[in-house]
């Protein structure tokens, strides 16, 4: 699949043009970071994932209208909460943290012939809607949100004309991001895309743990018992672990070295601690035992600062 013109991203350069993924993850994390010291701009975000996974920003294709429309609609619905009782970690923030990471990621997939432009487009779209009317509740019925996201991204999607098989595309790749995860609800490089850019955010050392709190903190007004433990570094570590194996645009991003480099902090606070048996775990339980400001310090000593 041949690949259009390259964009000006950044971090796309360097983690493909440079071969320097880590400080490619250091400018992706520090741009999700600026972004959460602005206003929630959905459309902005849009713009630029656009840019970035495609090489610029054309309304006349059908995919790429079918993203900005989903972005006006989401921040319709993130404005239309009363003021502060917008969910607290899926709010309009994550959902442009997120499209800005499926930006970088179907953006390095598309230079690497992984993706087609308008597949690239479609991604963004999907990962627009992908929490598109979320109420920041807890259901117990799996993929209720998902569901409810994919249905409205699909009327929007019809609206602006996509064809039907990239409506049914937008979709799938929506659907794929459902938690708890399922392996055969990601059968294609643009659902396992969704997934990475879903987490994005949050495996990143120093805001992923500002994001577990807010996720602790959603789960709090949702009535969920003991909702901080979400927050707890035992709970960053089997985060860290339970993801799959990264698709080769996010490993040539740094993604996997990222997550990699947190978990052996984590084992190093174990050997500084002097435990019997340095893993991530034994380090992360026993962080979770001290006192926040000195966890932190012992960290930051062995790798990480938070």
């Amino acid at each position: 699949m041949a690949a259009t013109a390259a964009t000006n991203s950044t971090v796309l350069d360097l983690a493909l043009a440079q071969a320097a993924p880590r400080r490619a993850m250091l400018a992706a994390e520090q741009a999700l970071v600026a972004l959460r010291d602005q206003p929630p701009d959905m459309e902005a975000a849009v713009i630029a994932a656009l840019a970035d996974a495609t090489g610029g920003v054309d309304d006349r294709a059908p995919a790429q209208r079918t993203a900005l429309a989903i972005a006006r609609a989401v921040d319709r619905h993130g404005a239309g909460f009363p003021p502060a009782l917008e969910p607290a970690y899926h709010d309009r923030l994550h959902q442009a943290e997120a499209t800005r990471a499926m930006g970088w990621l179907a953006g390095a997939a598309r230079r690497m012939g992984q993706l087609t432009n308008e597949e690239a487009a479609l991604a963004i779209a999907a990962m627009a809607a992908h929490d598109l009317l979320h109420d920041g509740q807890v259901h117990a019925e799996r993929g209720l949100l998902e569901r409810r996201s994919a249905d409205a991204a699909a009327a929007i999607a019809r609206a602006e004309g996509l064809p039907a098989d990239q409506v049914a595309t937008l979709r799938r790749i929506i659907l794929a991001t459902t938690w708890p995860w399922e392996e055969h609800e990601a059968p294609d490089l643009s659902c396992r895309l969704a997934r990475e850019a879903d987490l994005f955010g949050s495996s990143l050392p120093r805001l992923g743990p500002r994001l577990s709190r807010l996720l602790a903190r959603e789960l709090a007004s949702a009535g969920q018992a003991a909702p901080e433990g979400v927050a707890s570094h035992a709970a960053r570590v089997a985060l860290l672990r339970l993801q799959p194996p990264a698709t080769a645009p996010a490993r040539a991003m740094g993604v996997e070295a990222v997550r990699g480099a947190q978990l052996a902090a984590y084992a190093g606070a174990a050997r500084r601690l002097g435990l019997p048996r340095a893993t991530a775990e034994d380090g992360a339980a026993a962080l979770d035992a001290l006192d926040p400001a000195d966890a932190d310090a012992l960290l930051a000593w062995s790798g990480i600062d938070p």
